[in-house]
């Protein structure tokens, strides 16, 4: 039975949450008995809501990206991750989301941002109502206020964009790794290709200056399908070898099937 002042619905909502995040939530606000246990204790749900917000606020302040967690960052931000900003406007948070076949991959790039991230990843339906058409993982971390300065590079104005100046912001192949690792395919024994529809001509023209000058790569930019649509950069027997000798000491076993 829900304790005054509260619906069966959100507490709940409230208690599978605190399930799964208890360990760091009671670390962060030192709280005895358990979290789970207070709301039982006939704490209102507004209460219990700024609880949260006291843990995760003591949580964000001792947050900070390391090195590798910035590069993979960025690698992510060019790829399948999204930054979105708050309702408030303070902070941005990052969610990935890969497909079944990237389970690993997810939690591959899960173990990396553990401390940055509350709920374990998690399985969605694109419709729970059409569970034929399968789903994809996701995760999102802590929302914080160095990744909206990160966001506000790439999203000038809500959309992802590549930044002018993306070739002093990308210069560790490990980014190039995950950037591939998201969007890269192989076609052939000879050839791979990095699907950029998402970005302009001109951006594409940015990657390709990027790609030579910070990592000696070679490429081209091709059109996509039959119509024309978008753009993809297209990495040939020249230049494959070079690419692959600098990202794969950078992925999991679980993409080798992006590489000859």
């Amino acid at each position: 039975e829900a304790p005054k002042g509260w619906t069966v619905r959100p507490l709940k909502r409230y208690v599978s949450w605190v399930n799964e995040c208890e360990p760091r939530i009671n670390s962060a606000i030192s709280v005895k008995p358990s979290v789970v246990n207070l709301c039982y204790d006939g704490d209102t749900e507004e209460s219990l809501k700024k609880m949260y917000s006291k843990a995760i606020n003591s949580l964000r302040s001792q947050l900070q990206l390391t090195p590798i967690q910035r590069e993979i960052l960025i690698g992510s931000i060019l790829g399948d991750g999204y930054l979105f900003p708050t309702v408030s406007g303070k902070y941005a948070y990052l969610r990935i989301s890969h497909g079944p076949k990237q389970k690993q991959y997810l939690f591959w790039k899960y173990s990396l941002f553990r401390d940055w991230v509350l709920p374990l990843p998690k399985y969605q339906f694109q419709n729970k109502n059409k569970p034929e058409l399968g789903g994809y993982w996701w995760f999102k971390t802590i929302a914080h206020p160095v990744l909206l300065s990160i966001r506000k590079l790439f999203y000038p104005e809500g959309k992802k964009r590549i930044p002018h100046n993306i070739g002093e912001i990308m210069k560790s192949p490990r980014s190039l790794a995950v950037w591939y690792g998201d969007d890269g395919t192989l076609v052939s024994s000879a050839g791979l290709r990095i699907q950029s529809e998402g970005f302009t001509k001109p951006e594409n023209e940015l990657l390709l200056e990027l790609l030579w000058k910070n990592f000696g790569v070679n490429c081209k930019l091709q059109r996509n399908g039959g119509n024309g649509y978008g753009w993809s950069i297209g990495i040939g027997k020249d230049g494959t070898e070079k690419f692959i000798k600098l990202i794969r000491p950078y992925l999991p076993k679980c993409l080798e099937y992006k590489f000859p």
